[in-house]
């Protein structure tokens, strides 16, 4: 019989018409949902989605395997409400992260763990860094992953503690067929004729660009402002386009949409960090301390 995270993959697949985009609503890995997705295909024998360039479309099958799993997700809720006990006994783990940081790291780390335990349920809230940092302290997070630059002190913060922290270096994301798309790294000064797909204002990538573009007389203005890592990298494809992301926060199917990675090696952009915080005092929990292992090992040196 179907697991139920594998039905509710494929309701949210229905829902949202993209593997990418299913997968980022569930906090998952793209690889994950697919994986889900072709189990579930094996289970029934047939094709339950049909692929097209522009995402997929339930067939037939599909829709009724859907129907059966809006049921199924109906009872387990129902059940769950009938045993108390067993309900309790569950433990929720709150992570606050970015949009880019929750669809890579904290994703592929919850995957891990659920494929440990099933006493373990995982909350995701979405902030931006300095807002992330906020909720953490106000205890309305376990953990935090977040971006910092290299002189934060987070040791001075009342309320958080440090867990671990790596360098995160900068790359430049394009087609496979770009004209940069052969060289071995890349300045701030090489992407200023391209359109550039960057984070929000107050980046380091960024601010760099800008200034070199103003320095050539030109008007600064990203074609996209970044926040999902998966999106940008589908409208990169088959472009001119260049896309600033962290290492670590780069989608897993970079090869397989047609783009490629190459490291900006820039004396102006300034080291950047992914750190895992957790609320000081930390409480006392088996699945906390299996999510920071998780996420250690999603953060380790490849």
């Amino acid at each position: 019989m179907p697991d139920l995270r594998s039905l509710n993959t494929l309701l949210a697949l229905v829902e949202y018409g993209s593997i990418h985009l299913a997968a980022r609503a569930l906090f998952v890995s793209h690889s994950t949902a697919s994986r889900q997705i072709k189990t579930l295909e094996d289970h029934y024998g047939t094709t339950l989605f049909e692929r097209s360039a522009t995402g997929v479309m339930p067939t037939g099958p599909g829709l009724a395997v859907a129907d059966f799993a809006r049921r199924m997700m109906a009872e387990s809720e129902l059940l769950t409400d009938s045993f108390g006990t067993y309900s309790q006994a569950v433990e929720t783990i709150t992570i606050v992260t970015s949009t880019g940081l929750g669809q890579t790291v904290v994703a592929d780390a919850i995957n891990q763990v659920m494929t440990t335990t099933d006493q373990v349920q995982v909350s995701v809230i979405d902030r931006a860094s300095l807002e992330a940092l906020q909720v953490l302290k106000n205890r309305e997070a376990d953990l935090c992953v977040n971006f910092s630059v290299s002189d934060q002190n987070i040791d001075s913060i009342p309320g958080v503690r440090q867990i671990d922290q790596v360098r995160a270096r900068n790359f430049a994301v394009l087609d496979k067929k770009h004209p940069l798309a052969r060289r071995s790294s890349l300045h701030i000064r090489d992407l200023i004729d391209y359109p550039i797909a960057t984070l929000s204002a107050g980046n380091t990538a960024r601010m760099r660009i800008e200034q070199a573009v103003r320095a050539q007389g030109q008007v600064f203005s990203p074609t996209i402002e970044a926040t999902c890592p998966v999106l940008t990298m589908r409208a990169v494809s088959g472009t001119t386009m260049i896309a600033m992301m962290a290492e670590r926060t780069i989608p897993d199917n970079l090869s397989h949409s047609g783009c490629t990675a190459v490291e900006l090696e820039d004396p102006g952009l300034d080291a950047r960090y992914i750190q895992i915080l957790a609320a000081d005092p930390q409480r006392e929990s088996e699945g906390l301390g299996l999510m920071i292992q998780a996420l250690r090992r999603r953060l380790a040196p490849r």
